[in-house]
């Protein structure tokens, strides 16, 4: 009897053993203050580019640009982001995430304040090129310390803070900047546009700690993760070899995560491209327009952080499913003939479901991405971000002269095939699952991941 106990014990003991340990970080609150201070430097930065949004294009006509001129410069903005964002990523796994942040800021600083000194629409249109490689030096190395600095269960939740910031940004920039320029004129509303660049470039360099590992020194593996790793070896033999280098940024999973991205991102090139005209076609008045953007954003920005926890407890398939579905529906009727006042209404449910499919797809990011590539991985992301929003605004523009509602009506044929496409077994089974007793991601890719219930711009 006494040896019958002693093998109930041994078995209780190897079973408690083989369980996954939850590393004592993912258990500590999500509100550090390293985390608040780096929101709070984007949510400061964000301000400065909300200031210029609405600027660039109204002053480029004021210094006698051609609307072709003006559409170059969104798209000479979009490409070159796009071409910088893998070599940023390097650099930002090279150097540290900080390093890259402060340094993006204070180029972007510099490049807002020389629209004060430029009047040539050619130089407009370079002057937009270099500004788009300083606002990818932003988002990518933000995103990834926001990685570094937030618990592994609690990432979704973590970037949907950060998403909140962004978007506080873009809510009142807009408002101010167009305030400033009416009362003041283009020029002095550049130069006070830059300030909350410097701010944020400075509280970077200056308050925010280092990324873990960086200038290629690798940060010690936590215990749990050692004692876990090595159960599994003596239970399971010894562990796959892990992916390095470039083929790590392209496995199955992070392909998905991209492509859905640049899908994600067709409503923002859409929107960029030819919101401001289709509204105006409806008979809006420019209050209304304006009206139409802050109802979008502030719920997108009071809700990212709720939708990424809920997609941190509960998964990651069932928000970006029926967020892609939700988007195909409300594209739809953006493009029927509807009145101003319902495209206002409309757009705030499209706040709603931006905020819980952006932090669901960022979280994804953080669970697939490798641990010692977070800065390429958030790159990779935002080039596929940009990529999608390039295609879409120049397709918009076409399909817009054809009839103002196409845009809208294509964009809603692509989210229905993706969402039909997102159903078949192949791509359910490349969400990881997700642990109802812990929320930790267990990568056994056998099901989609489950859920009770972002935009990032």
């Amino acid at each position: 009897m006494s040896s019958l106990f002693a093998r109930l014990r041994g078995r209780k003991a190897a079973a408690t053993a083989a369980q996954p340990v939850e590393p004592r970080q993912s258990r500590q609150s999500i509100y550090t203050p390293a985390i608040l201070l780096l929101a709070l430097t984007v949510g400061i930065s964000y301000l400065g580019l909300g200031f210029v949004m609405p600027l660039r294009a109204l002053y480029s006509q004021q210094v006698g640009a051609t609307s072709g001129e003006v559409g170059l410069m969104a798209s000479s903005a979009l490409l070159t982001g796009f071409l910088a964002a893998p070599p940023i990523g390097w650099l930002t796994d090279r150097f540290g995430a900080r390093t890259i942040l402060w340094l993006g800021l204070l180029a972007h600083a510099v490049l807002v304040l020389s629209y004060a000194f430029v009047q040539n629409p050619v130089a407009l249109i370079g002057l937009r090129a270099l500004e788009g490689i300083a606002i990818t030096g932003v988002l990518p190395p933000s995103r990834a310390l926001m990685n570094a600095l937030a618990p592994s269960t609690r990432q979704g939740e973590a970037l949907g803070i950060l998403g909140s910031a962004q978007m506080v940004g873009i809510l009142l920039g807009p408002a101010l900047g167009t305030l400033l320029a009416n009362q003041v004129g283009y020029l002095p509303a550049f130069v006070v546009a830059c300030v909350p660049l410097f701010i944020g470039a400075f509280s970077a360099r200056l308050m925010l700690p280092r990324q873990a590992g960086q200038g290629g020194r690798k940060s010690p593996q936590p215990a749990a993760a050692v004692a876990q790793e090595a159960t599994t070896t003596a239970t399971q033999g010894a562990p796959l070899p892990r992916r390095s280098g470039w083929r790590a940024q392209f496995t199955p999973q992070l392909w998905l995560v991209y492509a859905l991205a640049a899908i994600l991102y067709v409503t923002q090139g859409t929107i960029t491209a030819i919101w401001s005209l289709y509204m105006v076609a409806r008979g809006s008045s420019l209050p209304v327009l304006g009206l139409s953007y802050t109802t979008y954003a502030l719920p997108a920005m009071l809700l990212a952080p709720l939708t990424g926890r809920l997609s941190d407890r509960h998964g990651r398939y069932w928000p970006i499913l029926g967020g892609f579905v939700c988007y195909a529906v409300i594209y739809f009727i953006f493009g029927l003939p509807v009145s101003p006042f319902w495209l206002v209404v409309i757009s705030a449910i499209e706040g709603i479901i931006a905020a819980a499919v952006s932090s669901a797809l960022s979280g994804l990011l953080a669970d697939v991405m490798p641990k010692e590539g977070q800065g390429k991985a958030q790159a990779n992301y935002s080039a596929a971000t940009t990529l999608g929003a390039l295609l879409s605004a120049t397709a918009a523009g076409y399909l817009y002269g054809i009839s103002p509602g196409a845009p809208f009506i294509a964009s809603s044929a692509i989210f229905v095939l993706v969402s039909v496409a997102l159903c078949l077994p192949p791509l359910v089974r490349l969400f990881p699952a997700r642990g109802r007793s812990t929320g930790a991601s267990v990568q056994s890719g056998n099901g989609a991941d489950e859920m009770a219930n972002e935009l990032v711009s």
